[in-house]
């Protein structure tokens, strides 16, 4: 009993939690279940349901959404049955709104974004929100629209020069290569005219890639098939028919 009132004044605590405790001190079941009725009967220990409401009504109060409650109160041992009406109780007598109360939180919180928008949501599911709550919030905030993603803030700190050139090293053609950097959210407004610029100061040769690439394969290209395979392989690395039928004329 001494353990039990020691550990109830620390914090409240279920009675799955507590009796995990008072197992520490002892084995003796009748021990254990006798302290409990006590504690019951004097009201120390509150009945799972109660305790549950409690926590949900602090855990809303606090900001923090239902998932983080729900995963809470199941690590203190309550089944879903009790935890789901809780939460519902709670909601619906306190005329509880959780994406009020993340939009409150997101705007109070955050003026500005100084963070991609995966931290900033993974900061806020762990409050227990779900993702269409925290994509909700961001909307609705004045600021939602500069929120860029990991891949949108390492886009504004490439250089372009540099990506082309990369892809180039690594036998990609034109196509290839536009494709990429959209995929990668890098502006290539400039592309062209700085591809103009290598090609002309012989930093880049399509043409020469492209037999670089046909170089590596063992086609045979005097027969349709194998010249088909061929053709569709250095299309797939990005190289237009030009470039391809050099390619091909060479290794005739």
């Amino acid at each position: 009993m001494n353990s039990a009132l020691w550990h109830l004044g620390q914090k409240d605590l279920t009675e799955s939690e507590l009796i995990s405790k008072l197992r520490v001190k002892t084995d003796n079941e009748d021990w254990v279940a006798d302290t409990l009725e006590k504690l019951r009967g004097f009201g120390y220990l509150k009945p799972d349901n109660e305790f549950a409401e409690k926590f949900a009504e602090r855990s809303f109060s606090s900001e923090y959404g239902s998932g983080y409650i729900g995963e809470k109160l199941k690590k203190k041992g309550l089944n879903d049955a009790v935890i789901k009406a809780a939460i519902t109780k709670v909601k619906d007598e306190l005329c509880i709104d959780e994406q009020v109360i993340l939009n409150n939180r997101i705007n109070s919180y955050y003026q500005e974004f100084k963070m991609s928008k995966e931290k900033l949501t993974a900061t806020l599911q762990k409050r227990g929100f779900s993702y269409a709550q925290v994509n909700e919030a961001i909307k609705q905030h004045a600021c939602g629209h500069q929120l860029q993603t990991n891949l949108e803030i390492k886009a504004e700190k490439a250089d372009l020069e540099k990506e082309v050139l990369k892809y180039a090293r690594k036998g990609k053609g034109m196509t290839v290569i536009r494709q990429e950097l959209r995929q990668r959210k890098i502006d290539i407004t400039d592309l062209d005219s700085l591809v103009e610029k290598l090609i002309n100061s012989e930093q880049i040769d399509f043409y020469a890639t492209c037999l670089e690439q046909l170089e590596k394969k063992s086609y045979d290209l005097s027969t349709h098939k194998e010249r088909s395979k061929a053709y569709a392989m250095l299309t797939r690395k990005g190289f237009s028919s030009e470039e391809i039928q050099f390619a091909m004329s060479e290794m005739e």
